[in-house]
C-alpha cells in the first residue's frame, strides 16, 4: 500500500467537529436522563408521598386514640391558628399532655361546626384530632436520597462521556506523536491516526501533507546534493582530461575546444594526440549515456584510443582496438561514437573514418571556396566483437591544400539551444566552422557563447586542422 493510499485509510472523513460532537453527545445524554430523571422522580415523590400521608394518618390515628382514651380535655395552649373548611372552622394549635415520661406537646386539630342562620344549633365540636409536633416523614429523607442518587447518576454520565471523549482524542493523538516523533529522527512515514474525527482527523491529514513535502524535499536535497557532488567530479575528470598538447607541423595550424556544461554535462569530448613520426591525430566523439556513467565511458574511449594512436596505428586500426577492448568491458547496450582523422603533414593527407558518429565533418575546399560535408560510414564502438565492426568502417581520404582546413564537431553541436529555444542545426554549425577555419577557434567561441546566452545545458567539442595558405 502507498504512502497516500495509507494516508486515506488511516485519517478518513474529517466529519463533524470534536466540539460539535461533545455536545451533541452531551445533550443526547442529558436529554434521556432527564427524562429518565424526572420520570423516576415524579414516580418517586407520587409514591413517597403516598406513604408519607398514610404514616401520617396512622400516627394521628393513634396518637388521637390514645388522648381519647385518656380522657383529656381539648384545650389549646398558646397562638391557635384558624381555617375556613366549608361550614367549619378547623382550628390547629398545641396541646401539652403529662405523660409518664414528662410533659409532651401535641397538635391539636379541632373541627368546629359553624352556624349559617339563626335557626342553626349553636357551634359546637365535631371532632378532635391529635398528633405528635415533633412527628416527622422520613419522605424527606427519601426524597434528599432519590435527589442525590440522580445527581450522582448525571455526573456519573458526563464522566463516561468525557472519558469516552478523551479515548477518542487521545488514542489518535498518541499514534501522531509516536509517529511525529519517529519522523523527528528521520523515518519518514504517513501520521497514523485510528479513529479520529473531526479536527484530529484534520491535523493528520495536514501532518501527512507536511510529511510528503518533506519527504519530497529530503528527495528534491538528495538529488540536487548527488547531482552536485556527480558534478565536481565530472567537471574534476574533464579538467584532468585535457586534449594533449601537440606541436603542429610547420605550416599547419590545429586547435581544440571544449566548451563545457554548467552541470554534469554530456560525454562529449575531444582530443589531439601525435605519434612518435609527429603525424598529429583528431578526435571527437560521445558516449551513449551521459553523467557519471557517460564520463567514465568517455574517459575509456579516450584511453584505447590514444594508447592505439601513441603506438603509431592508424585511424581504423586506433578504432578497431578500441573497439574489442570496449566490447570486452563494457555492459550491454553500452557503446561510444568517434570520429578520428590523421595528418601527413609531408604531403596533407588525412585519413578519416568514423566509428559511428553521426555528425559530419566539415572541409573548407579554399579552391573552390565552398564548405563540404564528410561523413564516412562506421558503427559505434563497442557493439561488436570486431569482424562486423570492421567491415563496417569506412576509410575517407582527402588532400588538405594550401588554404584548406577540416573541422569536426560532437553530437552535442548541433542540438545546443538559445535561451529562446532556438537549435543551432545545420547551418548554425556551418557558420560557426566558417568562422573558425577563417579567425580561429576562439573567435567561435565567443559567437557560440552570443549564441547559447551562457553555459550550455551538454559539452560541446570542436577540433580543427588548418593548412596554411603559403605553404607548399
Amino acid at each position: 500500500m502507498s504512502r497516500h493510499e495509507h494516508h486515506s485509510d488511516s485519517t478518513g472523513s474529517a466529519g463533524m467537529g470534536i466540539v460539535a460532537r461533545f455536545t451533541w453527545a452531551l445533550a443526547l445524554v442529558s436529554g434521556l436522563f432527564a427524562a429518565g430523571m424526572s420520570y423516576g422522580l415524579m414516580r418517586g415523590v407520587d409514591s413517597f408521598s403516598n406513604e408519607a400521608v398514610e404514616a401520617a394518618r396512622k400516627e394521628m390515628a393513634s396518637t388521637s386514640a390514645r388522648v381519647e382514651a385518656s380522657e383529656l380535655a381539648a384545650e389549646f395552649s398558646g397562638p391557635v391558628k384558624t381555617y375556613r373548611a366549608g361550614n367549619n372552622i378547623l382550628s390547629v394549635g398545641d396541646m401539652p399532655v403529662e405523660t409518664q415520661t414528662g410533659v409532651e406537646t401535641l397538635r391539636l386539630y379541632q373541627v368546629k361546626s359553624q352556624p349559617v342562620a339563626a335557626t342553626d344549633s349553636p357551634e359546637r365540636t365535631l371532632i378532635n384530632l391529635y398528633t405528635r409536633k415533633d412527628s416527622r416523614s422520613n419522605a424527606s429523607d427519601q426524597m434528599l436520597l432519590l435527589v442525590v442518587l440522580a445527581a450522582s447518576a448525571l455526573v456519573l454520565a458526563i464522566v463516561m462521556i468525557g472519558s469516552y471523549t478523551a479515548k477518542r482524542l487521545v488514542d489518535p493523538l498518541r499514534s501522531m506523536i509516536e509517529d511525529i516523533l519517529a519522523i523527528s529522527r528521520g523515518h519518514y512515514r504517513s501520521v497514523r491516526a485510528p479513529g479520529a474525527v473531526g479536527e484530529i482527523a484534520l491535523l493528520s491529514r495536514a501532518v501527512n501533507r507536511m510529511v510528503d513535502g518533506l519527504v519530497e524535499g529530503q528527495e528534491t536535497q538528495t538529488q540536487l546534493e548527488e547531482r552536485e557532488r556527480e558534478g565536481d567530479v565530472l567537471r574534476e575528470l574533464r579538467r584532468n582530461l585535457q586534449p594533449m598538447t601537440v606541436v603542429p607541423p610547420e605550416g599547419y595550424g590545429i586547435e581544440t575546444l571544449l566548451v563545457q556544461a554548467d552541470g554534469a554535462g554530456s560525454s562529449d569530448f575531444v582530443d589531439a594526440i601525435s605519434d612518435e613520426q609527429n603525424r598529429p591525430s583528431l578526435v571527437v566523439g560521445a558516449g551513449a549515456t551521459s553523467g557519471m556513467a557517460g564520463s567514465l565511458l568517455m574517459a575509456l574511449t579516450r584511453a584505447y584510443l590514444r594508447s592505439a594512436v601513441l603506438g603509431g596505428a592508424c585511424p581504423i586500426e586506433a578504432c578497431d582496438n578500441a573497439n574489442r577492448s570496449l566490447n570486452r568491458d563494457l555492459a550491454r547496450g553500452l557503446y561510444s561514437a568517434a570520429m578520428v582523422a590523421r595528418l601527413e603533414p609531408s604531403t596533407g593527407a588525412v585519413e578519416l573514418v568514423s566509428a559511428g558518429h553521426q555528425v559530419p565533418a566539415v572541409r573548407w575546399a579554399a579552391a573552390e571556396g565552398e564548405l563540404r560535408k564528410l561523413q564516412p560510414n562506421g558503427i559505434a564502438l563497442g557493439f561488436d566483437d570486431g569482424p562486423v565492426f570492421r567491415k563496417s568502417l569506412e576509410l575517407l581520404k582527402l588532400d588538405l591544400l594550401p588554404g584548406d582546413a577540416l573541422f569536426m564537431c560532437s553530437t552535442s553541436v548541433f542540438e545546443a539551444s538559445s535561451p529562446s529555444g532556438k537549435t543551432l542545426g545545420e547551418s548554425g554549425v556551418y557558420q560557426l566552422a566558417k568562422i573558425g577555419i577563417n579567425n580561429g577557434l576562439g573567435a567561435m567561441e565567443e559567437k557560440l557563447r552570443a549564441f547559447l546566452g551562457g553555459e550550455p545545458d551538454a559539452d560541446l567539442a570542436f577540433a580543427l586542422v588548418r593548412r596554411e595558405s603559403h605553404s607548399s
